[in-house]
């Protein structure tokens, strides 16, 4: 495997309904619902938004629920299992070798003109979605997971 997997990201369209529906089918507990500004590449060009998402608490694999954007990059569609998550190393070359290996880079996060930044997704096009997450943000995420901030 080309990295650890730590998360299913799932859209949904109403977050607070989600969680409840998740806690009361699933007995899983959840962090508060964080809000991050968020600037990407996309196919249809750069998107900027706040993104509002929630993470499972206890051991990994997470189950990360995330509230959809109408028309943009999230749209929830009704909801849908939207990828898996892993953490790498190295995100430039982790993100190249997937592209080697047929899954051609979708979007990637950005920081100012710096891209990749923190994070890309990888898709085939019949649905398999990777994020690679760059693995010096594994402490703020455990950190945040264990009760305290999160500070990405």
């Amino acid at each position: 495997m080309i990295g650890d997997l730590f998360v299913t990201g799932m859209v949904v369209p109403d977050i607070q309904q989600a969680i409840e529906d998740t806690q009361k089918s699933l007995d899983l507990e959840f962090t508060p619902v964080q809000q991050s500004p968020l600037r990407m590449r996309t196919p249809q060009g750069i998107e900027e938004f706040d993104l509002r998402f929630v993470y499972s608490l206890g051991t990994a694999p997470h189950l990360e629920l995330i509230e959809g954007i109408p028309g943009g990059y999230y749209d929830a569609r009704g909801g849908y299992i939207r990828h898996v998550g892993l953490w790498v190393d190295d995100l430039a070359a982790a993100s190249e070798e997937l592209t080697r290996r047929g899954m051609p880079l979708e979007a990637a996060g950005m920081d100012g003109d710096r891209e990749p930044h923190a994070f890309v997704f990888h898709a085939h096009p019949w649905g398999l979605r990777v994020e690679l997450v760059d693995r010096v943000q594994q402490d703020y995420f455990e950190t945040w997971l264990g009760g305290g901030e999160l500070q990405i």
